[in-house]
């Protein structure tokens, strides 16, 4: 049997955590099962952490407890040996960091896999300001250089990097429909009501980082200028360092809701008609992935992974971001589609497809 390790910082509830839990759950889901996974994190868990999922799927969990920055590079040894006793034939990382310190750490004749979920090009300088931000991004990409495979999750992402002579294999990432199902109508109505929303109100749904790359000052200044119409309210799921300007910006509307975060997107989307996101940059968010699963149709700004992720589904989902005018007429012209939301998500983007290619990369490292 292929033994796989997965080594990342921790299991905090987040994208690349959320899409580790998808494709091991599919996998044990799965009728063939040839592979033997183990997970290694770096730091100790928070509060926010998702281990007891992982645990519930009887997979073995190793925590190194080790401190944030430069302990890490001190404690190489102890991470290494920790990674060594799952006796790996395959290492699986996921995050900067995690690629650091297995680039440090030199695991000799096993082969290395790197999960990539952002272009760091671009996502790097947004978040760390453009000089840090280029230079993480050169030493991060110059890194994953030698490592026998990168997994990026679209298109757009293997685009943007494929001049960094990285052994690049597109794989998209996937969501459980199985857990991610839509409500009958009735019950939409009960669930709506009892959280005081109106059962013929048309609900959109944000969720994500309250950060300047989501872009949520957009979001609410649109529907704050649509309150004339009443039917609209607008609903957004998530924490950052914006939460207090979003707050102030919202003010005394009643038609818009800054709920916070939350253990658990599902109850929010089954009451939403449609997804909506603003952001200026993604990888492939697993949220517009989980709302096509629920049924929900997504309104997405112009960047090219919202296009990618529904050009087969159609092109009137897409606005042109910062344009008002765009978002509202778009909205106003919403229509049906000939594949619904979720037919469209079993098709592409389902947790079962994605484990199946997972595990088909980690056989072809070993035969060649």
């Amino acid at each position: 049997m292929l033994k796989v390790t997965i080594v990342c910082s921790s299991l905090i509830r987040r994208g690349p955590t959320n899409v580790i839990f998808n494709m091991l759950e599919a996998y044990y889901n799965s009728n063939i099962q040839d592979v033997k996974f183990s997970i290694v994190t770096i730091s100790s868990e928070s509060e926010e952490s998702r281990m007891q999922d992982f645990v519930n799927l009887g997979i073995e969990i190793k925590s190194v407890n080790v401190k944030p920055g430069i302990v890490g590079i001190l404690s190489l040894s102890k991470i290494k040996d920790v990674i060594l006793s799952t006796l790996p034939d395959v290492v699986h990382s996921y995050g900067f960091r995690a690629d650091v310190l297995l680039e440090l750490m030199r695991l000799s004749k096993i082969p290395i896999v790197s999960s990539l979920f952002n272009n760091p090009h671009e996502d790097y300088c947004m978040q760390f300001g453009k000089l840090k931000g280029r230079l993480m991004a050169k030493f991060h990409l110059h890194i994953l250089k030698s490592f026998n495979k990168v997994i990026v999750c679209s298109r757009f992402i293997e685009e943007k990097v494929k001049n960094d002579k990285l052994n690049l294999v597109t794989i998209y990432t996937g969501v459980p429909a199985n857990v991610f199902v839509p409500l009958v109508k009735d019950e939409v109505v009960k669930r709506r009501l009892s959280m005081g929303i109106p059962a013929n109100a048309k609900v959109f749904l944000f969720i994500g980082n309250l950060i300047y790359r989501k872009n949520p000052f957009f979001l609410i200044e649109t529907f704050k200028s649509m309150e004339f119409d009443h039917e609209n309210y607008l609903i957004i799921m998530g924490d950052g360092p914006l939460m207090s300007e979003c707050k102030t910006l919202i003010g005394n509307s009643t038609h818009i809701r800054l709920i916070g975060a939350q253990p658990g997107t599902l109850q929010y989307l089954q009451i939403a008609d449609y997804y909506i996101s603003a952001s200026y940059s993604e990888g492939f968010p697993t949220a517009v992935l989980e709302a096509l699963s629920t049924n929900v149709l997504p309104i997405l700004s112009d960047i090219m992974p919202h296009i990618e992720m529904i050009r087969g589904l159609s092109s009137n989902c897409i606005f042109k971001n910062n344009d008002s005018n765009s978002l509202i007429s778009l909205i106003n012209q919403l229509k049906s589609h000939d594949l619904t939301p979720r037919e469209y998500l079993l098709r592409n983007y389902s947790s079962e497809i994605m484990q199946r290619n997972y595990i088909n990369e980690y056989h072809k490292l070993i035969i060649f």
